[in-house]
């Protein structure tokens, strides 16, 4: 008897698996449905890191690259119906809110600022003392932006991997990644004292956000 109610379970909890992995997939496709709509409203850009900001305070500082964007690389012109103040980044991010209205963190003071984060320090002058460092050799840097991806992480241990791609512009398909794939050169483990931080960082966020509901 105990034999067959190791078998039955075992069972159960693969029906469990796979049905877990039904409801997964489901999402992925839906998200990426989304995705697509509006990444064909936004042709492949070009991006250019020139230039550097903070933000914090006394208790924690942010080191950030801006990504500036514009669409000269690929036709030289501005996309059809757009701004022409507008940069690429600017608009893309726009039609991914229309399409999850629900995300709205990136623009929680009101407005969205594309960045790229460098590093963290202990407060915001050790910040700026790393951007003057760092303004003082940087030579910019372009590349182009043709795709966007959707990523996904299991649990706090592991890495990103890229579940799906998709194409930026009109007549062009999101690729599926069954299972994920890792973004080359990356390690598939995070190094402990990366995770640490990233987990502590975490905590804090938990904590700054029961702050402000109360």
């Amino acid at each position: 008897e105990s034999k067959f109610g190791t078998v039955d379970g075992a069972v159960d909890k693969l029906d469990l698996e796979e049905s877990e992995n039904a409801i997964r997939a489901q999402f992925i496709d839906a998200v990426v449905e989304h995705l697509s709509t509006a990444a064909e409203q936004c042709k492949p850009f070009e991006v250019t890191l020139d230039s550097f900001g903070t933000f914090g305070g006394k208790s924690r500082g942010v080191l950030w690259a801006y990504p500036r964007s514009k669409y000269s690389m690929f036709d030289g012109g501005e996309e059809e119906g757009s701004d022409d103040d507008e940069e690429p980044l600017m608009r893309l991010e726009n039609l991914l809110e229309q399409q999850f209205p629900m995300c709205k963190d990136q623009k929680k003071q009101g407005t969205f600022t594309p960045h790229i984060t460098i590093s963290h320090y202990a407060n915001n002058t050790d910040a700026l003392t790393a951007k003057e460092g760092i303004e003082s050799k940087w030579q910019p840097v372009s590349f182009p932006v043709s795709e966007v991806y959707l990523l996904q992480r299991k649990g706090d241990d592991g890495q990103f991997k890229i579940a799906a791609t998709i194409p930026l512009g009109r007549d062009k398909t999101a690729q599926l990644h069954d299972p994920p794939i890792p973004f080359p050169s990356m390690p598939l483990v995070e190094e402990e004292w990366v995770h640490d931080e990233r987990i502590l960082m975490k905590q804090r966020r938990k904590g700054n956000f029961k702050r402000r509901r109360r």
